[in-house]
């Protein structure tokens, strides 16, 4: 599994740095860490978070290695992940702009993308039941995913999450490979051995107001008011 892959990548940082706060809402999961880094990931609220109550003050190696096997489990571990690393590497916008001309693949819940600067769009939405058009989208349920061609895919960072990242895969070739998204991890060596060649992430303009947010139950639309996108080529 990807997702295990990650985990090992980055197992030293992880190892180094303890939780010190920890926010599940209904839309986003946050952590922050001893370092006073933020991590962010989608909450999918399927199954029960291990240690619950006893999390704040362990290593976050400890927490990650016990919650990865529902859906919850890893909305936790995914902001974890999400926390470790800076922006060293990254440079400010969307890596989709990186790449244009033929189909664009885009896998994610309900995915908000520009795509003007592709000839046509496919969208495998994990949240619809039906296939619907609009301009040059054809969003499909994600259920109806088989052998798909694509020049580029971009991968949103909730299929880590929800544990299909691994089929993705299986099922698409594509010249080009983005996995972006608010619960996106910087782990390029296992992210580059799996075809990808750009990371995209959203970082945190005020941490502190971004944690609150998400305490809070705050929307995309008011979380977005205090990120940023950057990417990093791999």
């Amino acid at each position: 599994m990807i997702l295990g892959e990650i985990v090992e990548e980055l197992s030293f940082y992880l190892k180094q740095r303890k939780i010190i706060n920890v926010c599940v809402s209904p839309t986003y999961t946050s952590v922050m860490l001893d370092d006073q880094s933020i991590g962010i990931s989608h909450t999918i609220t399927d199954g029960e978070i291990e240690g619950a109550g006893e999390i704040v003050g362990k290593y976050a190696y400890d927490v990650v290695i016990n919650n990865l096997d529902s859906n919850l489990q890893r909305s936790l571990s995914l902001a974890i992940l999400n926390a470790i690393g800076g922006m060293n590497n990254f440079s400010p916008g969307d890596p989709i702009s990186l790449y244009s001309g033929g189909k664009l693949c885009v896998f994610g819940y309900s995915p908000q993308v520009v795509a003007n600067n592709f000839d046509s769009v496919i969208t495998y939405d994990f949240s619809v039941t039906e296939i619907r058009k609009v301009g040059n989208n054809e969003i499909r349920p994600f259920s109806s995913l088989s052998r798909e061609v694509c020049s580029t895919a971009l991968i949103f960072a909730s299929s880590l999450v929800n544990n299909t990242i691994d089929k993705i895969l299986s099922q698409i070739s594509a010249n080009h490979l983005i996995l972006s998204g608010i619960s996106s991890v910087d782990a390029p060596s296992t992210l580059k051995s799996h075809g990808f060649e750009v990371i995209g992430k959203l970082f945190p303009t005020e941490k502190y107001r971004v944690f609150r947010v998400v305490c809070e139950g705050g929307s995309n639309r008011i979380l977005g008011k205090y990120m940023a996108r950057y990417f990093r080529k791999i």
